[in-house]
C-alpha cells in the first residue's frame, strides 16, 4: 500500500499533490460555500487552507541540512572524516565516511572492502523481491547490496547474467559499465562505451550492467551534470590494489555527478566506480560471525521543493524490498 501511495517515481511532487491539492480543494469549498451563503463552512475551509499552507511553509523552513547544502549555489564541498578500515572477517573490512558542511552532518557513506581472492560474487534475481535480511538469510552471504535498475513489475531493466544464464532485456545500448565476475573468481568493471554489450558480457558467469560509470579507468567522471536529482546512492568500485569497494550513502546530498567527483578525489584510492540503483532501494548489509550492519538510504527527489517527500522518506520505517541484489561469499 505504501509503495502505491508513495511510488519510487520522483516525477510528481508529493508536496504539490498533498499540500497544493489540499489548498486548491479547500479554496474551491470556501468559494462554493460563499456562493451558497454558508459562511461558517466558508470560514472553516479558509482557516484549514491557511493551516495547510502553514504546514507547507514549516516543512520548507525546517528542511534538513543535507538538502540545504545540496541546493546551495555553489554547492559546498563537504568535509569527510574517514577513520580507516576495520577487519570483520578474512578479506572483508568495513568503514564509514561521515560528511559535514559547516559542522552539520550532510551524509554518511557506509563502506565495505573485499578481497576478490577470498570472496566470490554473484547476481541474484528470481522475480520475488525480498528485504535485504531475507536475501542474506536465504543466500548465507557476508555482503548483500541492491543491484541495478528494475521495471515496475520488478524485472531487470538492464542485462544481467546469473550463473551463466542471461536475464533482462535482449536488446540494450549502453555507454557506461558492467560489474562482471567469471567462474575463476576474477572481477572487473567493464567500460561498455563503443562495445557490443552482449558480446562483452557473454564470457562471464555473473554480471550486472548499470549506469552511470561514476569514474572510468582514465579518471573521467561520466555521470551527467543534473543538479536536482538528489538521492541515496549505492556504488561498486575497484581500488588501486584490485580490492572491491562498495558504498551506500544515507541521505540525498549527492547528485550522480557530485558523487563521481567526490569518489575520484576521496581517500579510498579508487580506479573505477559504477553506480547501482539508488533512492529508497539503496541498501547494504554486512554480516559476519562477529559483526552485522545494515545501511539503508532514505532520500530521492528530483525537485528541491518536494519537502513532503523528503519528510516522508526520512521518517518511514518500512524498507523497500529488493528485486535484484549482488552478494559476496567467502571462498
Amino acid at each position: 500500500m505504501m509503495r502505491f501511495l508513495f511510488p519510487l517515481d520522483t516525477a510528481a511532487s508529493f508536496t504539490v499533490r498533498i499540500f497544493g491539492g489540499a489548498i486548491a480543494l479547500l479554496v474551491l469549498v470556501a468559494i462554493a460555500a460563499r456562493l451558497l451563503r454558508r459562511r461558517r463552512l466558508a470560514s472553516i475551509a479558509a482557516v484549514v487552507a491557511l493551516l495547510v499552507a502553514g504546514g507547507w511553509g514549516l516543512l520548507g523552513a525546517t528542511k534538513p541540512a543535507w538538502l540545504r547544502a545540496a541546493l546551495a549555489t555553489p554547492v559546498p564541498i563537504p568535509r569527510g572524516d574517514f577513520g580507516g578500515w576495520t577487519a570483520r572477517a578474512p578479506g572483508l573490512e568495513t568503514g564509514e565516511i561521515a560528511l559535514s558542511v559547516d559542522g552539520r552532518w550532510v551524509d554518511t557513506i557506509a563502506l565495505c572492502r573485499l578481497d576478490p581472492r577470498r570472496h566470490r560474487f554473484s547476481v541474484h534475481w528470481d522475480g520475488t523481491p525480498r528485504a535485504v535480511e531475507d536475501w542474506q538469510r536465504a543466500l548465507g552471504a557476508e555482503l548483500v547490496i541492491n543491484g541495478s535498475y528494475f521495471l515496475p513489475d520488478d524485472t531487470p531493466q538492464t542485462p544481467l547474467r546469473r550463473d551463466g544464464r542471461a536475464a533482462g532485456p535482449t536488446r540494450y545500448n549502453s555507454i557506461h559499465g558492467a560489474f562482471v565476475t567469471g567462474a575463476g573468481g576474477g572481477v572487473a568493471i567493464l567500460d561498455l562505451k563503443g562495445k557490443d554489450i552482449f558480446a562483452a558480457i557473454a564470457p562471464v558467469s555473473d554480471e550486472m550492467v548499470s549506469y552511470p560509470l561514476l569514474v572510468d579507468a582514465s579518471g573521467e567522471v561520466r555521470a551527467p551534470p543534473a543538479r536536482d536529482w538528489l538521492a541515496s546512492r549505492t556504488f561498486i568500485a575497484l581500488d588501486g590494489d584490485g580490492q572491491v569497494v562498495v558504498g551506500t550513502t544515507r541521505s540525498g546530498f549527492f547528485t550522480l555527478r557530485r558523487l563521481g567527483e567526490y569518489l575520484r578525489a576521496s581517500p579510498l584510492g579508487l580506479r573505477t566506480a559504477l553506480n547501482f540503483d539508488g533512492g529508497p532501494v539503496a541498501t547494504q548489509m554486512v554480516k559476519t560471525a562477529g559483526f552485522e550492519r545494515i545501511a539503508v538510504g532514505n532520500a530521492e527527489i528530483s525537485d528541491g521543493g518536494d519537502v513532503a517527500r523528503v519528510f516522508y522518506q526520512a521518517h518511514r520505517t518500512s524498507r523497500w524490498k529488493l528485486p535484484i541484489v549482488l552478494a559476496a561469499f567467502p571462498r
